[in-house]
């Protein structure tokens, strides 16, 4: 990797961006397209997926044993597996899919083979194991936090605030991430929840230096003893319809999951009888295996480590025969460092980021500018900041200077 890294210039930093296509895993299948696990599935469903508006799918398939509605505008790097699809205009789908029925509007395409019928159920989900919860609350503010494995009851990340989990095995009744806090591995995890799983806007859960994002494993119930009024009860039951509303005082379903806009989430994410709502602008790598699954709009999913949204080409400009993305930066990072500082520098300067080759501590940022100055400034203030662990910031270029 040093070896590779140094001959990593910054004017060709961005090639590597544009020519490192995520194409989807294609897959064909025998009389049977049942799978034993989920293991490709960057979703997958018992009931049904929602994608709003511009969702990417970088890699990973999709899959839901009822339903699966693709909303306009997407890009889908995978296949797709449901009784039913529904997939609305200037959507792409560079894939697969198999169906028992299919809405597809004329604008839409499915680049791949198209498979009907398809036997059910495409896969069962797996049961998350009995546990109990510990008696003790933490509320962690600031930087400077650890926790070790074990038992506890509910724990919340403040606003601003970050902790550091050392790795094994986590029983909680809650675990609450307020605006704009970090949770990071160091090291494999895994987390049980019972009743509560919130992260408001802008959370980040990020795995340490090389760990893996789905070596955080998160088994999440929905249902547990309820003490007292949580102070979102009233969104909770907005999202639930009339039945679900008596499935769920039933307790045959469980709370829903939710994340704000703009989250980072590395994990792989189980909820059996819940739903999981993960907000727009927001960044998903690893798997997400639900009873119900919606994603809010603008937000990049991928299966892999490696990642990248597509750039926006109405944001192309050129300086100097020099053609850029108004809004995009590349940061090249220091061999120790990891994605929770390219995070980071994303935060300091609003922005998120859009795509990673980790293993060359290479990353595009997307930020909110429209012009060159615009960007340069935001440049200028990372190479002010002087962050010790990065090497580089530069234009998103897509050609180099003759």
């Amino acid at each position: 990797m040093e070896r590779i890294r140094g001959k990593v210039k910054k004017h060709h930093i961005i090639s590597m961006f544009a020519v490192s296509g995520l194409a989807a895993a294609m897959f064909s299948f025998n009389s049977q397209p049942i799978f034993d696990n989920t293991d490709n599935f960057v979703l997958f469903a018992q009931e049904e997926i929602k994608l709003e508006q511009g969702v990417q799918v970088s890699s990973g398939d999709l899959g839901s044993n009822k339903n699966l509605n693709i909303e306009k505008d997407s890009i889908i790097n995978g296949n797709l597996f449901a009784k039913e699809i529904s997939i609305d205009k200037n959507t792409i789908i560079n894939g697969n899919a198999s169906f028992n029925k299919l809405k597809l509007h004329k604008d839409a395409q499915i680049l791949g083979t198209q498979t009907k019928p398809v036997q059910l159920p495409i896969a069962n989900l797996p049961e998350i194991p009995d546990f109990q919860v510990g008696t003790q609350d933490f509320k962690f503010e600031g930087q400077d936090n650890t926790l070790a494995a074990g038992s506890y009851r509910n724990i919340t990340l403040e606003k601003n605030s970050r902790l550091i989990l050392e790795g094994g095995i986590y029983n909680l009744r809650k675990l609450e991430l307020k605006d704009n806090s970090t949770l990071i591995f160091n090291a494999p995890a895994i987390l049980n929840i019972q009743f509560k799983l919130r992260g408001h806007d802008k959370i980040s859960i990020l795995p340490g230096l090389n760990i893996k994002p789905d070596d955080l494993k998160i088994n999440y119930l929905g249902m547990g003893p309820k003490t007292g009024r949580e102070d979102d009860d009233d969104e909770i039951n907005s999202l639930h319809d009339d039945k679900e509303k008596k499935d769920h005082k039933a307790r045959k379903i469980g709370r829903p999951a939710l994340f704000g806009k703009n989250s980072f989430l590395n994990f792989k994410l189980l909820a059996l009888k819940a739903s999981v709502h993960i907000g727009k602008e927001s960044t998903l790598r690893g798997q997400v295996l639900a009873r119900k699954i919606r994603i809010g709009k603008d937000s990049i999913l991928s299966r892999e480590e490696i990642f990248e949204k597509e750039s926006d080409p109405t944001k192309l400009i050129a300086v100097d025969g020099v053609e850029f993305m108004a809004n995009e930066i590349i940061l090249l990072l220091t061999s120790a460092s990891d994605i929770s500082e390219a995070a980071e520098v994303a935060k300091f300067v609003g922005g998120s980021v859009t795509g990673s080759v980790s293993s060359i501590g290479l990353y595009k940022i997307e930020v909110n500018t429209n012009t060159a100055t615009e960007l340069q400034d935001v440049i200028g203030s990372i190479e002010s900041a002087s962050f010790s662990f990065v090497l580089s910031v530069s234009e998103n270029a897509l050609m180099a200077p003759r």
